[in-house]
């Protein structure tokens, strides 16, 4: 199988407006959930979103998607033509939750008239727009698997990559604050009240944030032929549902421990070689007391420090995106050997002696990572990625 490789990246959230202010911002604890400008939130428990300033609601989304789509083929150093070039060798996979958004059902990118009679043949934008920016000519999956979307999107970009059916593939996930999706999960009592707290004996509830993370993935080979950097090494991932409630994990969290020893098996490693996992950590009541156990049945007992962190306790939800730029995160922290910390917990649930869990950076060495998802309908998603150094390859 070929090995697969991430050699550009593209980000913008709550508090950042690229990979390096990014990398800064989650070192440094900076939470970009803040009072939210982009609807009014009169009848909502809270206020507190996870808001990119100074966007049009219009156009909120496809700006977003802009904006990630440009900064990733920066990274990379490549052009829009050269992903033309690549043709059907490159295809696109994009998580998203984004057909739920009252604003992309007033405002579609054609802006025709009567849209709200036309919805459903003007979802079809979302990829069309993100293909002809990109000059992605290959096949485009749009993954909406709740919020695990952005992880499976990635999960199937690895498979694809590594079964030889392409060469290489534009990975993600986008989504935008929409005012449907907060009367949503207000309407389930799961927003905080203030800032959440992922992993806290206090904890109260989410933040819905907003992001776009875009990624290159290649084939190793695809990637050493042009010379380009590379991030790290993408080595395995699991899918899988509880089957258990529409909206509720699992509460023994044995669907969670499933997909994520699935994850180790499919990268072939065992769970004593992970050093960090950064986990879906939301801040409810129910799906970190879930994630918790989970991850204590499978990494409490190994003679070795794991490091466990939300990206989520900075920059809120961001419902199918969530995974992407989370994705973004552990790169990151892994590149700089940093820690990213989760500013405002106090008493964590995380018990188990070699769990570590903090409010502070430190250093930290990472060789293997896990990211979970676990989302609305049982669905769940794990990914496992590698740190490559240049030239190491075995």
């Amino acid at each position: 199988m070929d090995r697969v490789v991430i050699t550009g990246m593209g980000v913008v959230c709550g508090n950042a407006n690229d990979k390096n202010e990014f990398a800064e911002a989650c070192f440094q604890g900076t939470q970009g959930i803040k009072s939210c400008t982009a609807f009014n939130t009169n009848g909502l428990s809270t206020s507190f979103f996870g808001e990119i300033e100074n966007l049009d609601n219009d156009t909120r989304f496809f700006t977003i998607l802009k904006k990630s789509a440009e900064a990733m083929m920066t990274d990379a150093k490549i052009s829009r033509k050269d992903i033309i070039s690549w043709g059907n060798k490159c295809r696109m996979f994009l998580g998203t939750l984004i057909f739920s958004s009252h604003y992309f059902y007033r405002h579609s990118l054609a802006k025709v008239e009567n849209k709200s009679d036309n919805f459903i043949a003007h979802m079809n934008d979302f990829s069309t727009y993100a293909k002809e920016i990109l000059g992605v000519k290959g096949a485009c999956e749009i993954i909406s698997a709740s919020c695990a979307s952005g992880t499976t999107a990635a999960g199937m970009a690895l498979d694809y990559i590594r079964s030889g059916l392409c060469d290489c593939a534009v990975v993600g996930g986008v989504d935008s604050l929409s005012i449907v999706t907060a009367y949503g999960f207000n309407a389930l009592k799961s927003l905080s009240g203030s800032v959440c707290n992922p992993f806290d004996e206090e904890r109260d509830g989410i933040n819905i944030g907003e992001c776009g993370a875009l990624f290159l993935f290649e084939s190793l080979e695809h990637a050493q032929k042009r010379n380009a950097k590379i991030y790290c090494e993408v080595v395995g991932y699991a899918l899988g549902n509880d089957a258990y409630h529409i909206t509720s994990p699992e509460p023994n969290g044995e669907g969670a421990y499933r997909t994520m020893k699935a994850a180790l098996d499919d990268a072939d490693i065992e769970a004593t070689d992970i050093d960090y996992i950064n986990a879906h950590g939301t801040g409810t009541l129910i799906n970190d007391g879930m994630e918790t156990k989970a991850i204590e049945k499978l990494f409490a007992d190994i003679d070795k420090n794991i490091s466990v962190s939300s990206t989520k306790a900075l920059i809120g939800h961001c419902m199918g995106a969530s995974g992407a730029i989370e994705l973004a995160s552990i790169i990151l922290s892994m590149k700089n050997k940093k820690y990213i910390p989760m500013p405002k917990l106090k008493n964590n649930i995380l018990k188990a002696e070699n769990i570590q869990i903090s409010d502070k950076t430190f250093d930290l060495d990472i060789d293997y990572a896990i990211s979970n998802s676990f989302a609305f309908s049982g669905n769940s998603a794990a990914l496992i990625i590698k740190n490559y150094e240049g030239g190491d390859v075995v």
